[in-house]
C-alpha cells in the first residue's frame, strides 16, 4: 500500500489508535530519531513527553501500546505527576520491558558461567572473544544509547565495520550477554538478540581461508634454523610436529611406559566441547622423512623420560607454562617463520601455530595411517576431524592421480 502524508498505513492506525482509546484522549505518539515518543497533555498544567524503549517499528505497537497504557493508569492513580516516571513504573510491572539490570553483574555473571561452569574457557578467550565486545556494549547502554537487543547489537557492530571475523564474534558475544540477562537478571524480553537480528547485522561473513600445511622439507628448515639460536624453543617445535597437538597441549604431557614396553607420552588435557570433553590419550609420533625417505627420529621421547628434555623457562627460572599465546608470540619474532608465512600468503594459506597440528593430519594421511588411529592420535572424532582437519594438498592430490594413472595400479 502506498504511504500516506503521515507515514505508511501502520503509523497512521498506530497514531489513531492512541487517540481514540479511552483513557488516552489526551496522548498522543511520533517517530523521534527512529524512537517511539509519547505526548501527554493533561487538562490542567504542562504537556510532556518521553521516549520510550522501543524502536518505531510496526512490530513494537503492539508493547507500546501496553506500556502506554500503563503508564497512563500510574498517572490516574497518582502513582507519580511525571510521564518519565509513569513509563518507568509501567516498564517495571512488565515482564517485557523490565527496567533496572545492573549490565556490569550480568558481564561479571556471564564470565563466570564461560570460565568455570559451561565451556571452562581460557582467561584469554574471554579478553579476545567477548571482553572488548562486552565493553563496547556497556557503554552504549550506559550513555543510553542501545535501550533494545537489537539496538544494542547494531551499535556495537559499527566498531569493527569492515572486519567480518570480529562482526562475528561481536554476535556470539552479545547473544550470550543478552540471553544471560534475560534468564538470570530478569532483563526484559525486548533485550534479546535474535538469529533474524544476527543475519540482518553482522554483515558478509569472513573470506574462509584455506589452512596452511608445510612440507617436512619447510619444517626442518624452521627447527634446524631456530635451534642454532633457540634448543629449548626448537624442541617445542619439534614435539608439536612430531604429536600434532594443540599447543595448549603442552602442559599435560608426561612420560609413560606403552602396553608393548616401549617408552611414549601421554597427554592428559581434556577438552570441552559442546558439553563434552575429549579423551585423554596416548600420543603417537608420525615422524618427518628426510630426502631420501627415511625417517627423521628424533630423541624427545627418551630425553623426557631421561628427564634432559630442555624447554623454554619463565623469568623465574621455572619452565613456562606454554599455550598458543606463547608459541604464537614467540613464532611471530623468528626470521624462518616469517619466511614461511610469506610463501604460504603467495599460496593462499594462513600459517598459524595451530598449523603444526593441521600439517601432523596431512603427513598422516600421506603415510597412508587409518582414519580411526589418526582421530585417536590427535583427540578428536572422525566428524571434527572431516570438517576441520587437511586431508590433502597440491602435491598429495597430483601424487594421487600420477599412481593411479600408472599401468601397474590398474586392475585387469
Amino acid at each position: 500500500m502506498p504511504k500516506t502524508n503521515v507515514g505508511s498505513p501502520w503509523e497512521a492506525n498506530f497514531r489513531s489508535s492512541i487517540r481514540t482509546t479511552p483513557g488516552l484522549e489526551n496522548w498522543t505518539v511520533s517517530n523521534a530519531g527512529g524512537k517511539m515518543q509519547v505526548r501527554f497533555r493533561p487538562s490542567e498544567g504542562k504537556a510532556q513527553a518521553a521516549r520510550l524503549p522501543l524502536l518505531w517499528e510496526q512490530g513494537n505497537v503492539n508493547r507500546a501500546t501496553l506500556l502506554i497504557n500503563r503508564a497512563a493508569k500510574a498517572l490516574l492513580e497518582g502513582s507519580t505527576d511525571s510521564l518519565a516516571a509513569a513509563i518507568a513504573i509501567a516498564q517495571s510491572n512488565s515482564t517485557t520491558m523490565r527496567i533496572g539490570v545492573n549490565w556490569e553483574e550480568v558481564a561479571e555473571g556471564l564470565r563466570d558461567v564461560l570460565m568455570n561452569h559451561r565451556n571452562e574457557i581460557l582467561a584469554k578467550t574471554w579478553s579476545d572473544n567477548y571482553e572488548p565486545y562486552i565493553n563496547e556494549a556497556l557503554r552504549l547502554i550506559n550513555s543510553g544509547d542501545a535501550t533494545d537487543g537489537h539496538t544494542l547489537l547494531k551499535n556495537t557492530l559499527s566498531k569493527w565495520a569492515g572486519k567480518a571475523p570480529s562482526r562475528a564474534a561481536c554476535c556470539i558475544a552479545l547473544r550470550n550477554l543478552s540471553d544471560h540477562a534475560i534468564s538470570r537478571f530478569g532483563a526484559a524480553k525486548s533485550w534479546q538478540i535474535t538469529s533474524l537480528d544476527i543475519k540482518e547485522l553482522r554483515g558478509k561473513p569472513a573470506r574462509k581461508r584455506r589452512k596452511a600445511t608445510l612440507s617436512d622439507t619447510e619444517l626442518q628448515f624452521l627447527i634446524d634454523g631456530i635451534a642454532n639460536r633457540n634448543p629449548r624453543w626448537a624442541n617445542v617445535l619439534r614435539i608439536l610436529t612430531l604429536f600434532g597437538l594443540r599447543p595448549i597441549e603442552l602442559q599435560y604431557l608426561s612420560p609413560n611406559t606403552r602396553e608393548d614396553g616401549s617408552l611414549g607420552l601421554w597427554c592428559s588435557y581434556e577438552k570441552t566441547c559442546g558439553g563434552s570433553q575429549t579423551d585423554q590419550r596416548q600420543l603417537e609420533p608420525c615422524w618427518l622423512q628426510d630426502s631420501d625417505g627415511s625417517p627423521i627420529k628424533w630423541t624427545v621421547i627418551e630425553q623426557m623420560h631421561a628427564g634432559l628434555l630442555e624447554l623454554p623457562l619463565g623469568n623465574d627460572g621455572e619452565p613456562r607454562k606454554l599455550d598458543g599465546h606463547y608459541v604464537e608470540t614467540f613464532l611471530k619474532r623468528q626470521l624462518e617463520w616469517n619466511q614461511l608465512k610469506q610463501i604460504c600468503e603467495e599460496r593462499g594459506e594462513w600459517l598459524r601455530a595451530y598449523s603444526f597440528r593441521d600439517t601432523f593430519s596431512l603427513r598422516c594421511h600421506r603415510q597412508k595411517i587409518e582414519l580411526g588411529a589418526i582421530c585417536a592420535a590427535m583427540g578428536h572424532n572422525l566428524e571434527a576431524h572431516a570438517r576441520a582437519y587437511r586431508w590433502e594438498s597440491q602435491q598429495t592430490t597430483a601424487k594421487a592421480f600420477a599412481s593411479a594413472a600408472e599401468p601397474a595400479s590398474w586392475q585387469r
